[in-house]
C-alpha cells in the first residue's frame, strides 16, 4: 500500500496519507489538555481502508460503541463535500500500479458511490467486487467473498481484533469459516473432501441394506442352500419322470402341471411385488421423518450451506422449511400412489391365486383317488414347495450380490479418492507446518509460548483451531496473538509467493503490554509486510522518539489536526 487520498468535491486534498512500504506504520493520536483522543479520527485511517476495499462508509461516521450514535460533523462533511477517496496499491512482483477509487455521492436523502479501479491510470471494467477479489486474491469464485477475507487484514471491530480465526460475525457458521480457512491457507481440493462425504454416505446406507437382508443367512450360506436345492430338485423331477401312471389319468396330469406352472408364476409375481411394497413403504416412512416440525437444526444447517454459496438466496428460513416439507409431502404422494397401485395388483393376483388353488385341489383330489396317484400328488408339492423357495433364495442372493458389487465399487473409488486427498492434505500440512514455523516463533518471543494452528480433516465440515501449552489468556494476550498470527500470515505468503495482501490493520491495541507491543512492532520491521496501527501517544510515550526516528510513525493526530479536518 503506497498513499492514501481524500479529496473533496472540487478535488481539493482534505487528507493525504504515505506508507512505509514495509515494516510499522503508527498513526498516533496526540491527546488535547484534557487528556483524550476522542473525536480526532485516530482509527479512521485504517477504517477509509476498508471502505476502499467495499466496506461500508457508515462505519466513518456511526459509532457502535456509543449505541450506534451518528457524528454529525463528519456526516455532513460526505454529505456536503461528496469527497473521493483513493487507495494505492503496488504489486511488487509486477511493479504494476493499482488505484482504487470510491466517489461519495449524495442524492435524494441517500449516500451513492461511484467505483473505479485503475491499473497504470487505465480504467478496470467489470463489478467492482470481483475485480477487487481478483487483485488482492488472484481469485475469481464466489466464496469465500472478498468481504469475507478482508476483515482477516484489516480488524477493526472487537471480534476481529479478539478472534484469531473466527473474526467474522458470531452467527458466522463453520461451513463459511472451513472455506475461509482452507482458502487462506493453500487447499485446493475441497471439492475431494465433499465427495469423500458423499462416498462415506453411499456406501453407509449399502452396507446397512446388505446387513438387512442378510440378518438370516449371507451371500456364501444362499449359494450353499441353493446347490442343496438344486441336488434335491433334481432327485424329485428324476423320481416324477420315473413315475408312472394309467393313461386315463394323462389328461388331468397335464391339467395340473399348468396349473401347477401358473401357480408358481403367480407366487414369483406376487413375491416381487410385495418385496417392491416394502421397498417403497420404507422410503415412505423416512421420507415422514424427514419431515421438519420442530426440530429444524438439520435444515437450518443445509439453508446456511446454500446461503453461504449463493450471495442471491432470497428465500426466508421458513420459505426453505415450508418448500422442503412440500417436496416431502409430494414425494410421499407419489409413493402411496405406487403403492396403492401394487395393492391392486396385488389383489388381482391373490384372486387368481385362490381360482388357481381350487383348481389344484380339485385335480389333486380326482387324482388321489388311487394309491400311486396319492404319492404323484405328495411328490409335485414337494417340488412345488422347493421350487418358491429356491425362487425367493435365488433373489435374495441376487440383491446381496448386486449390493456387494456396490459397496467394491464404492471402496475402489474412496481409495481412490483417498489416495489423491492424501497428497493434497499432505501439501496442505506442508504449507501449515510453513505457517506454525512462524507463529510459533513469534508467539514464542511474546509469551514463551508456542502458538499454532491445526485442523480435524474428519470433522465435516472442517473445523479449524489455534493451540498452546499455556492454558487461557487474557484479552491483551490474546489481542498480541491475534497480531502474531497476522504478521506470521504475512511471512507465510511471503515465502509461498501467494498473492494476498501484504499488509494488516490493527485497532484496539492499546490493551496489549507495551513491551509486547514492542516485539511486535520489531517484529513488523523485520518482514516484507506492512503492520498499519492506530495508537495513542500515552501508550508509547517512552518509545515514541525511536519509532519516530525509524521513520514508522505515518500520521499523527489531534484536535487541531484531525483525520477530515471537521
Amino acid at each position: 500500500m503506497s498513499q492514501l487520498i481524500i479529496t473533496d468535491y472540487f478535488d481539493n486534498e482534505v487528507r493525504k496519507v504515505n506508507f512505509n512500504p514495509k515494516g510499522l506504520n503508527l498513526v498516533v493520536g496526540i491527546n488535547n489538555e484534557s487528556g483524550t483522543t476522542n473525536n480526532i479520527g485516530k482509527t479512521t485511517l485504517i477504517r477509509c481502508i476498508d471502505f476502499c476495499l467495499n466496506g461500508k462508509l457508515e462505519q466513518l461516521y456511526i459509532d457502535k460503541e456509543f449505541k450506534n450514535s451518528i457524528n454529525e460533523d463528519i456526516f455532513n462533511f460526505f454529505k456536503n463535500k461528496q469527497p473521493t477517496f483513493q487507495v494505492i496499491f503496488k504489486d511488487s512482483t509486477s511493479e504494476l500500479i493499482y488505484k482504487v477509487s470510491r466517489k461519495v455521492i449524495y442524492e435524494q436523502e441517500k449516500f451513492k458511490f461511484n467505483n473505479q479501479i485503475f491499473i497504470n491510470d487505465s480504467v478496470v471494467e467489470g463489478d467492482f467486487d470481483t475485480e477487487l477479489k481478483k487483485i488482492f486474491f488472484n481469485n475469481l469464485s464466489k466464496k469465500p467473498s472478498l468481504r469475507q477475507l478482508i476483515p482477516k487484514f484489516i480488524r477493526k471491530d472487537e471480534q476481529q481484533v479478539s478472534n484469531v480465526l473466527k473474526y467474522l460475525h458470531p452467527t458466522t457458521s463453520s461451513s463459511e469459516y472451513e472455506k475461509i480457512h482452507l482458502f487462506l491457507f493453500g487447499f485446493n481440493a475441497k471439492a475431494l473432501l465433499q465427495s469423500k462425504s458423499d462416498l462415506e454416505l453411499d456406501l453407509n446406507r449399502k452396507k446397512k441394506a446388505k446387513e438387512a437382508l442378510g440378518s438370516r443367512f449371507n451371500a456364501k450360506d444362499l449359494k450353499q442352500i441353493l446347490e442343496i436345492t438344486k441336488k434335491d430338485l433334481e432327485k424329485l423331477y428324476k423320481q416324477r419322470e420315473q413315475f408312472q401312471l394309467d393313461d386315463k389319468y394323462e389328461i388331468e396330469e397335464k391339467e395340473l402341471k399348468k396349473v401347477q406352472l401358473n401357480l408358481m408364476e403367480i407366487e414369483k409375481k406376487i413375491s416381487d411385488i410385495n418385496l417392491k411394497k416394502t421397498i417403497n413403504i420404507n422410503k415412505l416412512n423416512e421420507l415422514n421423518d424427514g419431515i421438519f416440525q420442530g426440530d429444524t437444526q438439520t435444515l437450518k444447517l443445509l439453508y446456511d450451506e446454500a446461503k453461504f454459496y449463493s450471495t442471491e438466496l432470497h428465500k426466508s428460513f421458513d420459505d426453505v422449511v415450508a418448500f422442503h416439507n412440500k417436496m416431502i409431502k409430494n414425494e410421499m404422494d407419489y409413493l402411496n400412489s405406487k403403492i396403492e397401485k401394487f395393492e391392486i395388483e396385488l389383489l388381482k393376483l391373490s384372486n387368481n391365486r385362490k381360482v388357481l388353488s381350487t383348481q389344484y385341489a380339485q385335480l389333486m383330489l380326482k387324482l388321489s383317488k388311487t394309491g400311486s396317484l396319492a404319492e404323484y400328488t405328495k411328490l409335485n408339492e414337494q417340488i412345488e414347495k422347493l421350487v418358491e423357495k429356491k425362487g425367493q433364495d435365488e433373489k435374495l442372493l441376487d440383491e446381496l450380490e448386486k449390493l456387494e458389487i456396490e459397496i467394491n465399487t464404492i471402496n475402489d473409488s474412496l481409495s481412490e479418492l483417498k489416495e489423491e486427498l492424501d497428497k493434497n492434505l499432505q501439501d496442505f500440512d506442508n504449507k501449515l507446518a510453513i505457517f506454525n514455523e512462524s507463529f510459533s516463533a513469534y508467539s514464542k518471543l511474546l509469551y514463551d509460548t508456542e502458538f499454532f494452528v491445526s485442523y480435524n480433516p474428519e470433522e465435516d465440515p472442517i473445523k479449524f483451531y489455534t493451540k498452546n501449552v499455556g492454558g487461557n489468556e487474557g484479552s491483551g494476550k490474546k489481542q498480541a496473538i491475534v497480531s502474531a498470527f497476522d504478521l506470521a500470515y504475512i511471512d507465510f505468503i511471503n515465502k509461498l509467493n501467494f498473492n494476498f495482501p501484504h499488509f494488516v490493520a490493527h485497532d484496539k491495541v492499546e490493551l496489549i503490554d507495551i513491551n509486547k507491543l514492542e516485539i511486535l512492532f520489531d517484529i513488523s520491521n523485520s518482514i516484507n509486510g506492512q503492520f498499519i496501527i492506530p495508537i495513542i501517544y500515552d501508550k508509547i510515550e517512552n518509545v515514541y522518539q525511536k519509532y519516530k526516528e525509524k521513520a514508522n510513525i505515518i500520521l499523527e493526530l489531534s484536535e487541531s489536526n484531525k483525520f477530515f479536518k471537521v
